[in-house]
């Protein structure tokens, strides 16, 4: 799974921290401590059957201080979390692919700013995430593996035995991801 995640976001980040030694060493000097500290909390969190919101967040956040490194001003972010979603849990790294797939499939078909939006509550003993970003109709991304989805649907039913914890829906130029997370006590 982590190889399967990783080595593109990898070498995109590389590329990123190049063109930014010469132009603003210290952003890129920043851009490497993130990137390595992203590294060490995935190979940290990946052995665990679960983790808390809360560790997962930490490793979402990591994750976007790169993109946004990467796209400066045209990527925001928008994170709710509410606070009783802290110690839910949920298997690690299942948000950080539909994280990747909403900056994919949002800013690479504009030139423009795009928000993301993440956000978690608790109802009725799951816990529930939702991703929502822009999209353009038209637009027609690199092919790519079309592994982040459905690893995190295989993963959900490794974990879950269920099929039914991840809903994808197109609407009004906007695409979001629910994944649900039964959880054993909240």
């Amino acid at each position: 799974l982590r190889q399967q995640l990783q080595p593109h976001f990898l070498f995109n980040s590389l590329n990123s921290i190049i063109a930014l030694i010469g132009l603003k060493p210290n952003q890129a000097r920043q851009m490497v401590q993130n990137l390595s500290n992203f590294f060490r909390s995935t190979l940290t969190n990946s052995d665990a059957p679960l983790i808390s919101v809360a560790q997962e967040l930490e490793h979402l956040q990591l994750y976007l201080q790169i993109e946004e490194q990467r796209f400066g001003h045209r990527l925001k972010a928008n994170l709710e979390i509410e606070e009783a979603c802290q110690r839910a849990q949920l298997p690690p790294l299942i948000v950080q692919p539909l994280l990747e797939n909403a900056i994919k499939y949002g800013l690479y078909g504009t030139m423009g700013a795009v928000q993301i939006n993440l956000s978690a509550q608790l109802k009725n003993k799951q816990l529930h995430v939702t991703l929502t970003n822009p999209f353009e109709e038209d637009f027609t991304p690199q092919k790519g593996t079309g592994f982040g989805l459905k690893s995190v649907n295989r993963r959900l039913y490794l974990v879950y035995g269920r099929t039914d914890l991840l809903r994808t829906k197109k609407e009004n130029g906007q695409f979001s991801c629910l994944l649900k997370i039964p959880q054993s006590e909240v």
